[in-house]
């Protein structure tokens, strides 16, 4: 193992061991069981139809402005202006939107990217006199904003981090509480030299526990008290992709990682895309030990433009009981 590898690659190995071996988590044979013990569950949600329809596994693929979400060391791989649109419709009329602009800077020596997005919803306001709706509703709404930066360090090696700032509002027009942090991320590409095939590692949403304002009385007691405070949803990625095919006709990348949540068992993510005159793609891709959403699939095109290269990706996912879910990304290239 090279130095360089050493230097990027042991410490968010290190990182994730710790993650799994953490007293608040030495229950580790529990696995899904620690479902639902971490704030902020939105940052979990797939950004880009592209990554989306590979089954997630695109921390070692990251070579699209989403790259900020899965891995900012792919930031470092895009070398011109990008913007990438990303909406999905999710049951109960949940709506999920992202923006990500990425500016490569030579001053910089690397990619810097900017993201936004916001997953909202409207409810009707319920209490126990007026189980059917008090005639009043709000929104539920979570935020991010951030800023990512990623560099090429050496000819085989890709760095990256990023900060981001996350609120979610649960009610706060009636009365309920919001809560906010700032999080970080570290992430790393490493080629091997064999062909295309490369490793990464990345650390999503590090940082302290999110808290809820404001108080709330005990139904038991009678007593006013404070909301308990819960970790972010750290997420720990390591995996491997490479290109099968790479011809000036078609391209068929393989992927797949290993995904270690702190609130939830280890999963094992796979995927292929096949690009045709590098224009036309074809993905597919399964999650392999998760309850819902195992199987996606989607489609893209990139469109030539007068002043830009356009691209429109789709993912569909199979939702189980949630039904399919739909994600369509628009991005621009200048």
């Amino acid at each position: 193992m090279t130095s360089d590898l050493r230097r990027a690659v042991l410490p968010l190995v290190l990182a994730g061991l710790l993650l799994g071996a953490a007293p608040a988590r030495a229950q580790f044979d529990l696995g899904s069981q620690r479902a639902g013990t971490s704030s902020g569950a939105f940052l979990k949600i797939g950004v880009g139809a592209r990554a989306v329809a590979l089954g997630e596994a695109f921390v070692a693929v990251a070579n699209d402005p989403s790259a900020i979400v899965w891995n900012p060391a792919g930031l470092a791989s895009l070398l011109r202006q990008e913007v990438q649109f990303s909406h999905t419709e999710w049951p109960g009329d949940i709506t999920h939107d992202f923006l990500v602009y990425v500016l490569p800077s030579r001053k910089l020596g690397g990619s810097i990217a900017v993201q936004l997005g916001m997953l909202s919803t409207q409810l009707d306001e319920t209490d126990e006199y007026h189980p059917f709706g008090t005639g009043r509703s709000f929104y539920y709404s979570d935020f991010v904003a951030g800023v990512a930066y990623g560099r090429r360090w050496t000819d085989k090696l890709l760095i990256g981090a990023g900060i981001k700032y996350v609120r979610e509002d649960l009610g706060s027009q009636v009365g309920g509480p919001s809560t906010s942090a700032t999080l970080v991320d570290l992430g790393s590409i490493y080629y091997l030299g064999y062909g295309s095939v490369r490793i990464a590692t990345s650390l999503s949403n590090f940082g302290a526990e999110m808290t809820p304002s404001g108080s709330y009385v005990s139904p038991y007691s009678g007593e006013t008290r404070s909301y308990d405070g819960f970790d972010p949803p750290i997420q720990f990625r390591y995996g491997l992709a490479f290109e099968a095919i790479e011809t000036a006709q078609q391209r068929l990348t393989v992927a797949t990682e290993i995904v270690q949540p702190a609130d939830n068992a280890q999963r094992i993510k796979a995927g292929l895309e096949w690009t045709l005159q590098r224009r036309y793609s074809l993905r597919c891709g399964y999650n392999f030990n998760s309850d819902v959403m195992r199987l996606s699939a989607g489609a893209g095109i990139a469109v030539p433009l007068k002043l830009a290269q356009g691209t429109i990706d789709y993912a569909y996912t199979d939702g189980g009981p949630l039904l399919g879910i739909n994600r369509l990304s628009l991005g621009f290239r200048f």
